[in-house]
């Protein structure tokens, strides 16, 4: 058998399809993150997870009922502290007033992204 004939017998028989003959090359996909999600049991699982908790609320991608909620919580402790920082002559109350503002600039960072136009662009249809 000619080595001609070994390769002509997987093309096609009819000699007017070779220009339908074609190839797709899939696009490259990007591979998927796999992240694994640490374990809140340890010190360092729990200090990753409040992180993520704390980077959920700062990029405005949680609920309003739980930025709201937030606001009462950490708003109301910071209020506390601030009348008793008033009220006492002592500097170390000053220091736990300051301590107290992280969770509220957070917050304050999570409702100005959830408040701002390009979130409420990709809410549009």
């Amino acid at each position: 058998m000619n080595n001609n004939d070994v390769l002509n017998q997987f093309l096609p028989k009819d000699e007017s399809s070779d220009d339908k003959l074609s190839i797709e090359i899939p696009a490259d996909s990007s591979p998927m993150t796999s992240e694994r999600m640490p374990s809140g049991f340890d010190p360092m699982g729990e200090i990753q997870l409040r992180g993520q908790a704390y980077r959920g609320l700062a990029g405005g991608r949680v609920p309003w009922w739980i930025l709201i909620s937030g606001w009462v919580i950490f708003g109301a402790i910071a209020a506390v502290v601030l009348h008793a920082a008033i009220t006492a002559s002592s500097l170390s109350i000053w220091i736990l007033l300051i301590i107290m503002a992280i969770p509220l600039l957070i917050l304050w960072r999570g409702t100005s992204a959830k408040l701002s136009k390009r979130n409420q662009r990709d809410l549009d249809p």
